[in-house]
């Protein structure tokens, strides 16, 4: 007898976090779960090819860590099992921001989370999610093209990556795009005879360049994550320093502007020299490379308006970067990716049985609601550079007010713990940006 509760198959194109906590997800509501990767997965937590962004900084937020532990009730476990550095952002972060660093909590905070580097995140959530009966990965595979109709989507097309005379269709009640910033969806749903989403795109030319040190004996520092904030018009570089596995640390330059940071060692050494504080350069003058240089460009922050189609075909949908992906200097990314999921949980929760058809446009316009927040905070602070090309956020009289009104605010939070644990917990997206108007956030404003 067939389930009245679970569909058939669901198909998750990309094998990376959004993939992989799609089809966490997944597995509660469809009998089988397939995740296409085109990469070659290691069993070590190594680099992939298809994340080139792997060997750069990735900030697991408070809120996005929360998330994670909701999903997966021993994620902390197998964090700390793996090697990762447990973080509490109100006592071990120090950040450099309008002039000076903001206080911290040297008794601590209820907002932790940990820090380590990209490959061990997603090995560990990797690990999570292949542990579950019905889900596999079909690698190294790369779709190719959707099935079906511009009314219903029925599967994928997907080549073997090494043998390209193997193609298999593989067919499914959902496609899920999780294909990141290189998605091909735009134009498989335009093969299809389908409408294709508007992309709005905001693109303040940052360039990241990271490199790994070793941590060095008898390290004294009290901080286990750095950061020398960029502020728009004028200061262009931002500085970031993180602990993770291995005594090691990830240290990355960043330039807005196309003023990227340069990829040579000395030439790194001394752009460090050049950031509004010297603590970054302290730190890694003293440790010892352990890699080369790794430089990320692809950057800028893109939306793709599925919510706006008048029509989309059933049995498709996309989540994660392959509808929002933010400028990582925010570091909201890995949040926003939970919060997708989680959306995407809600969203099958509430459809009706397999015996009807999933309401595609309604998901797409719950998950744009759910990252709007973030995308405000990344387009509207990156529209401060000039020549930014796109869709600029022309600045308002209201924002200027509240530009004026948050850099009033975390000057103050230079002397002010409470204030500074009050902010941290809006940028950790685990309180509203609403709650920035609360009393007793507005008379420190005077």
């Amino acid at each position: 007898m067939l389930s009245e509760t679970k569909r058939d198959r669901a198909v998750v194109i990309g094998g990376s976090i959004d993939g992989l906590l799609s089809a966490k997800v997944l597995s509660a509501f469809f009998d089988e779960v397939v995740i296409v990767e085109r990469d070659v997965i290691e069993e070590d937590a190594a680099p992939r090819k298809g994340v080139p962004q792997s060997p750069q900084p990735h900030i697991l937020l408070a809120q996005g860590y929360r998330l994670l532990t909701a999903f997966f009730p021993d994620f902390a476990e197998a964090l700390t099992g793996a090697g990762a550095v447990p973080i509490d952002w109100g006592k071990d972060f120090h950040y450099f921001i309008f002039g000076g660093w903001v206080a911290t909590d040297a008794a601590g905070t209820s907002l932790k989370s940990f820090s380590c580097t990209r490959p061990l995140l997603e090995t560990v959530i990797r690990q999570c999610v292949e542990g579950l009966g019905n889900v596999q990965r079909l690698s190294p595979y790369r779709v190719e093209a959707l099935l079906g109709s511009a009314e219903t989507v029925t599967g994928v097309q997907c080549r073997h990556v090494r043998d390209k005379g193997e193609v298999r269709s593989l067919l499914a009640d959902l496609i899920v795009d999780t294909s990141g910033r290189s998605t091909n969806a735009p134009k498989w749903l335009d093969k299809l005879g389908a409408h294709r989403p508007t992309i709005e795109t905001v693109d303040a030319g940052l360039g990241y360049a990271s490199q790994r040190f070793k941590i060095p004996d008898g390290w004294q520092a009290d901080w286990k994550v750095l950061l020398i904030a960029h502020r728009p018009p004028k200061h262009h570089r931002l500085g970031y320093l993180a602990q993770v596995e291995n005594n090691e640390l990830i240290a990355t330059l960043g330039g807005y502007g196309w003023q990227y940071p340069p990829l040579d060692q000395r030439g790194f050494l001394q752009e460090a020299k050049k950031l509004l504080a010297a603590e970054f350069y302290d730190a890694i003058a003293q440790a010892t490379p352990v890699s080369e240089i790794k430089a990320y460009r692809s950057t800028a922050n893109k939306l793709h308006h599925y919510e706006t189609l008048e029509q989309m075909p059933d049995g498709f949908i996309a989540l994660g970067d392959s509808v929002c992906a933010l400028c990582p200097a925010y570091g909201q990314g890995l949040t926003t990716s939970a919060l997708s999921a989680t959306v995407l949980r809600n969203w099958l929760a509430e459809s009706p049985k397999r015996s009807q058809p999933l309401s595609v446009g309604a998901f797409q316009k719950n998950l744009v609601k759910e990252v709007m927040p973030a995308w405000r905070v990344a387009t509207q602070s990156d529209s401060g550079f000039e020549n930014v090309k796109g869709e600029k956020i022309n600045e308002t009289l209201l924002d200027r007010f509240l530009n004026g009104y948050m850099q009033r605010l975390m000057q103050k939070s230079h002397c002010d713990s409470e204030l500074a644990l009050r902010l941290a917990r809006i940028t950790h997206m685990v309180d509203s940006p609403l709650n920035l108007f609360h009393p007793n956030l507005v008379m420190k404003f005077f």
